[in-house]
């Protein structure tokens, strides 16, 4: 006979002895609820001891529910091994990336009225560039360069690197194109036009440049610490700048610029950009060791209207040296190709070009594009003459692939056209000289 008490505890014993017993087949691990289950398990039979309830009731409820928390620890084996498994992630996003290189080969054509040996000779035939192209983009980033080989000497045209900060912001760091004029040329001839000689048009500087493009509007801030090249007397260069030699020893320096466009549609197809170009910059003398200044303002004009495009464009540029005595400071040097010459310091520079693009149906040509590009220089300076260039010609391409410039350079007073530099007053000034070139150019 067993007691009331003896009973209890025997009943008590047996459910505990059952946990326990279903407890130690599974692993710790795999059971983190089913401990706090057991607990409440034991403590239900603690109530009810303690309650003086049924032992037999409180026995088969006990079971019933041993039962159901066993079927959920076994449900819980069957899912942690998909607990344990990592977690599948997104792989990781890869920026698009590019590498592009090209390059061209050019041969030049040129005869000159003013040469007795071209006209001897019905002018001469040859090698004139081949140069080297790399364009890579790598999400945000960007990178650029050109590398030409003339005859003579070789020369960096570009090499910069750029970030996309927003879809309106980009920044470029390195030798770029200086935010000044009509863009990207203020011409269409293979010779440009005499803004180029005087270093305003398609000009490369080392420095940073923040471009904005939303919409209408064309935002271009920059600041120059230097030419492309740091030696100053290297005339062998692709821009034209100011450079050093003998008593001339005036260099750029410490160059702002910025730029603002605005393209306007008029309407039956026509849009006009209109825009205005401001530069300011220091003048460095190596003799004296001052510094001067120089300043430049442009209004510039670019209209479209199908096959048509017309091109106005003034400028007004300042340079202000502090030469050594008996230096004249109403010219300065500035080089490129390898040939120095001077410049009025003072003058205002227009520029009228009007071209019409015209589509071929031929094997070997696709567009003709003939062009007018017209300039004139009115120097300020005291003893001083006007210079003036003309170019009359025409690009023919093929695939664009293949370029043939044919140009007729007329100049008065114009260097590369007879000239003894630009503005100068000299015996010679006021003649008018001409020559013809012709540039066949393969661009792979």
């Amino acid at each position: 006979m067993v007691s009331k008490n003896e009973q209890q505890s025997t009943g008590f014993q047996f459910a505990l002895g059952l946990r326990v017993g279903g407890f130690s087949s599974l692993q710790f691990a795999k059971a983190r609820w089913g401990l706090v289950s057991k607990v409440v398990v034991t403590t239900l039979m603690f109530c009810a001891v303690a309650h003086g309830s049924d032992f037999e009731q409180e026995k088969q409820d006990v079971g019933d529910l041993a039962e159901r928390v066993l079927a959920l620890e076994q449900q819980q084996e069957l899912l942690l091994p998909l607990e344990n498994q990592p977690v599948a992630m997104p792989p990781p996003q890869v920026p698009e990336s590019s590498l592009s290189i090209g390059g061209a080969i050019r041969l030049n054509y040129g005869w000159r009225d003013y040469s007795e040996q071209d006209s001897d000779k019905v002018g001469d035939f040859g090698f004139e560039l081949f140069r080297l192209d790399a364009d890579a983009e790598y999400g945000d980033l960007g990178m650029s360069v050109q590398y030409r080989w003339y005859g003579p000497f070789e020369a960096v045209h570009h090499a910069y690197f750029s970030y996309e900060l927003s879809p309106e912001w980009e920044a470029q760091f390195g030798i770029h194109q200086v935010p000044f004029g009509i863009l990207p040329y203020a011409s269409h001839s293979f010779w440009f036009n005499a803004t180029y000689y005087l270093g305003f048009e398609d000009d490369y500087d080392t420095g940073l440049k923040f471009l904005y493009d939303s919409g209408p509007w064309d935002m271009q801030l920059a600041f120059y610490k230097n030419p492309e090249y740091i030696d100053s007397s290297r005339a062998g260069r692709y821009s034209f700048d100011l450079v050093t030699s003998d008593q001339q020893a005036n260099e750029e320096t410490n160059q702002f610029n910025a730029r603002l466009a605005y393209d306007w549609e008029l309407g039956c197809g026509v849009t006009n950009n209109l825009g205005v170009s401001v530069e300011g910059g220091q003048i460095y003398n190596t003799i004296t060791e001052k510094m001067g200044d120089r300043f430049a303002y442009a209004l510039h004009d670019n209209l479209t209207y199908g096959d048509w495009n017309f091109q106005l464009q003034w400028i007004n540029y300042q340079y202000h040296p502090e030469n050594p005595p008996g230096v004249d400071t109403d010219t300065i040097q500035v080089a490129a190709f390898q040939f120095p010459f001077l410049i009025a310091t003072d003058a205002d520079v227009a520029t009228i070009n009007l071209a019409r693009t015209f589509s071929v149906d031929f094997r070997l040509i696709d567009t003709i594009t003939c062009y007018s590009d017209f300039s004139k220089v009115y120097p300020s300076t005291p003893d001083s003459h006007s210079s003036t260039q003309l170019v009359l010609g025409c690009l023919l391409a093929a695939q664009e692939r293949l370029f043939v410039y044919v140009d007729w350079i007329a100049g008065q007073n114009m260097w590369f056209a007879g000239g003894p530099g630009v503005g100068l007053n000299r015996p010679e000034s006021g003649e008018w000289q001409s020559r013809l070139n012709i540039n066949f150019g393969l661009y792979f």
